[in-house]
């Protein structure tokens, strides 16, 4: 994958960058020659990552839920490199509640960084994905991370698959109607995924209403992938990557699984 992928010179942002599958995911691009603006609101994981990667990767501390500071990031991507050619959204949470304990706050939470955070993140780049186009790039591109549990149900989930439920329909009608300014939009729907989810990680419970361990929870997924096995974030990465590139120039308003045939069963 990554011999036929060529990200030279292109200028990305990638939320949610300082671990799991955002991480792996700005380490790939880095290493096809991207040009980097990584966000994440863990400043000092994303300072220390950023460091091991070496070269102008630049960093901002970011909640994806504030509409001023997605302004402040494309300013800061506008100042830096004067373009803006890939936006990958990939913060997120995933909160898990059996539905007839999880309150309303349990949907707004995950509604605010999982969709609305997609949602002003995809509005603020326009200008400068229109100014790159204009500049003649032959497309720009933005990847939306859903989820399986936004195609099919989870048990505990409701409010998580709700969410990315969403982020799957609004990535189409966006996609649709950017389709002829040369801005494509994408989702990538991950299965089970051993990757951390940091503070964000609220474990599902057994039978009895005792908390599994994230350990345990991953172990009963994996029960249920036909593959035996969880996808890890370097079985991701590659495909935002290629959905990223000119080579998906005639891709938009679609999405893309990977979860080891979880879906399919």
């Amino acid at each position: 994958m990554t011999a036929i992928l060529n990200l030279a010179g292109k200028v990305a942002v990638i939320t949610g960058a300082a671990s799991g599958i955002g991480r792996q995911t700005a380490t790939l691009f880095h290493a096809l020659g991207a040009r980097l603006l990584l966000t994440d609101i863990d400043a000092d994981g994303l300072a220390a990552f950023a460091a091991e990667l070496g070269g102008d990767v630049l960093t901002a501390t970011h909640d994806v839920t504030s509409e001023e500071a997605w302004h402040a990031v494309f300013g800061q991507v506008d100042a830096a490199f004067g373009r803006l050619d890939i936006l990958v959204n990939n913060a997120g949470i995933m909160v898990s509640k059996p539905f007839a304990d999880a309150g309303i706050e349990v949907l707004r939470r995950q509604m605010a960084i999982n969709v609305e955070g997609i949602y002003v993140g995809m509005r603020g780049a326009l200008p400068l994905m229109r100014a790159t186009v204009a500049a003649g790039a032959p497309t720009t591109s933005i990847v939306n991370i859903s989820s399986v549990y936004g195609k099919v149900g989870g048990a505990q989930f409701a409010a998580y698959s709700a969410t990315k439920g969403a982020v799957r329909a609004l990535s189409k009608a966006v996609a649709i109607e950017l389709a002829g300014t040369g801005i494509r939009v994408n989702t990538v729907l991950p299965g089970p995924v051993a990757t951390n989810l940091g503070a964000s990680w609220e474990p599902p419970t057994d039978a009895d209403g005792h908390p599994l361990t994230p350990e345990a929870a991953l172990a009963a997924w994996t029960t249920l992938i036909p593959m035996g096995r969880l996808g890890e974030a370097t079985d991701i990465a590659p495909l935002i990557a290629f959905l990223a590139s000119d080579a998906a120039a005639f891709i938009t308003g679609s999405e893309f699984i990977a979860d080891g045939g979880y879906t399919a069963a």
